[in-house]
């Protein structure tokens, strides 16, 4: 009965700690429980807002549990020993103390990995450990988005579709993380998922307008941004990259005014007044390129090492304005 008695304890301590642990990687992934990293004119990350799920040791201890069965009489020493040892190392995971060095595999998520090994021992005890939720897995895949673990971000997003199928945020993430992979017809189906589930949701629309430019589908590219600024017309964002779109589809003026309305907007906005400069270069405004790349080195002063290389700047080449104001920079 004491073994019995401890295990129960155990439990308790456990549960809450993987709540505070699954509290901990919705801040880490951003505000709401289905977000990650914003999008930033590059195939970014942004999960669309999605109704908050609790995570699934929240949900195991939000209502009363009969207590689990005693075993009974004969069950085998042994394996009582072994059941409180799993709840020992999920305490050790969750604590970050030191715990029984886990065989070499592929990097996952230790105590994901402990919580499940539970959740198949558990039954025959009384279920004391919670089956894993869809939110889970989706915070789990953020984590590793965030660190560039494109194929392990898939994996979970996809474990988290298949346990809420209609979850939009999962099939935007992983399409985000599918289009850096550069799987780009399996990113584009999962964006066109994920508008069907959520129409209006601007991020997505951007992020598919982003996937079709780099596809070199500057129409399609277009009539997304376009949507999204129906939906938000503030957001510069999407007005630089409608900008660079008109730009590749040879519209220079047209990618003018958006770069200078995305400036007035956010005038610490580099990308913004790059890309006014680099408009006003390809309309051969020489002096005025100058100036508005002169602003944005001063935000961003690693743009001078793009600038250098950057075709739409090939009438300043040879300027000496221009190798002045690049050699002036440190980035």
């Amino acid at each position: 009965m004491k073994a019995l008695a401890r295990l129960a304890q155990l439990a308790a301590v456990a549960a809450a700690a993987a709540a505070a642990i699954a509290a901990l990687l919705r801040l880490f992934s951003g505000p709401k429980h289905a977000s990650a990293p914003a999008p930033r004119r590059s195939l970014g990350a942004a999960a669309p807002a999605a109704p908050p799920a609790p995570a699934a040791a929240e949900a195991a201890t939000s209502e009363a549990t009969p207590p689990a069965p005693a075993p009974p009489a004969d069950q085998d020493a042994a394996e009582r020993d072994d059941l409180e040892a799993l709840w020992e190392e999920i305490l050790a995971t969750a604590e970050g103390r030191s715990a029984t060095p886990p065989p070499p595999e592929p990097p996952r998520d230790a105590l994901a990995a402990v919580l499940e090994e539970a959740a198949e021992t558990m039954p025959r005890y009384g279920g004391a450990v919670p089956r894993r939720s869809a939110a889970s897995y989706l915070d789990e895949g953020n984590i590793y988005f965030n660190v560039g673990q494109y194929a392990m971000a898939i994996d979970r997003y996809s474990r988290a579709l298949e346990l809420d199928p209609e979850n939009a945020a999962a099939y935007y993430n992983r399409a985000n993380a599918r289009a850096r992979l550069g799987e780009y017809d399996a990113a584009l189906a999962d964006y066109n998922r994920a508008l069907a589930l959520a129409p209006d949701d601007p991020d997505v629309l951007n992020n598919r307008g982003m996937l079709h430019l780099v596809r070199h589908r500057i129409r399609e590219a277009i009539d997304d941004f376009d949507r999204a600024l129906a939906i938000d017309p503030q957001d510069t964002t999407v007005l630089v990259n409608r900008g660079l779109a008109y730009l590749q589809a040879g519209e220079a003026d047209r990618a003018l005014a958006d770069f200078r309305q995305a400036a007035a907007i956010d005038p610490a906005d580099a990308a913004a007044h790059y890309g006014a400069a680099s408009a006003l270069a390809v309309l051969g405004q020489r002096s005025e390129a100058l100036a508005a790349l002169e602003r944005a080195l001063a935000l961003d002063p690693s743009l001078a090492r793009e600038a250098r290389n950057d075709p739409r700047f090939a009438t300043l080449q040879g300027d000496t304005a221009f190798a002045q104001l690049l050699a002036r920079v440190q980035p």
